[in-house]
């Protein structure tokens, strides 16, 4: 204060010292909030795909109306006499939409799971989940000529990896890059 001799100046770089000590601990804030973000993500897409195969469910098993296409309906058809072609559709949508269920099922314990404890298995297993079901939905244009149901699986697609992403520095990265 006075420049006496008991006066004490801060040692060098303890002002650096506290300065990265403040900056860790928000790097480490926003770590948390970008898997809180991943993790609210991904819940919502496996709560999506629940609902989207129940709704299936439902109009497979109680005949509801259903369009085939973008032209037919099932109600059409069974004006043709094609009765076993509805009935043979509504049992394909059902097989379609309870395989749907138990993955998002797997997929929700997978992620309030593994995931959410950060073993890096999960994150993989997610993402590949994730592409190959979706890539291989998406590709129903090129091989069967119709985008029917293809946007369903671009949003899960988009929003999963976007959850997937906003998880990874917490998988992928050390500690110290995190500074």
């Amino acid at each position: 204060m006075d420049g006496g001799l008991f006066d004490r100046a801060a040692p060098a770089g303890a002002e650096v010292h506290e300065h990265s000590k403040s900056a860790q601990r928000e790097t480490m804030k926003g770590e948390r909030i970008l898997f809180g973000v991943s993790l609210g993500l991904l819940v919502l897409i496996a709560a999506a795909i629940i609902y989207g195969s129940l709704g299936s469910v439902s109009v497979a098993l109680l005949d509801k109306p259903d369009r085939i296409g973008n032209n037919i309906t099932f109600d059409q058809l069974r004006g043709m006499g094609a009765e076993d072609a509805v009935q043979a559709i509504r049992g394909r949508r059902l097989t379609a939409a309870t395989w749907a269920l138990g993955y998002a099922v797997l997929f929700t314990w997978v992620v309030l799971g593994p995931y959410r404890r950060m073993e890096r298995w999960a994150w993989w297993v997610l993402l590949a989940s994730l592409v190959i079901s979706q890539i291989i939905s998406i590709a129903r244009v090129l091989f069967i000529g119709t985008s029917v149901g293809t946007l369903a699986s671009a949003l899960l697609l988009a929003f999963g990896l976007l959850g997937l992403l906003a998880g990874a520095p917490r998988f992928f990265l050390r500690r110290t890059d995190l500074l």
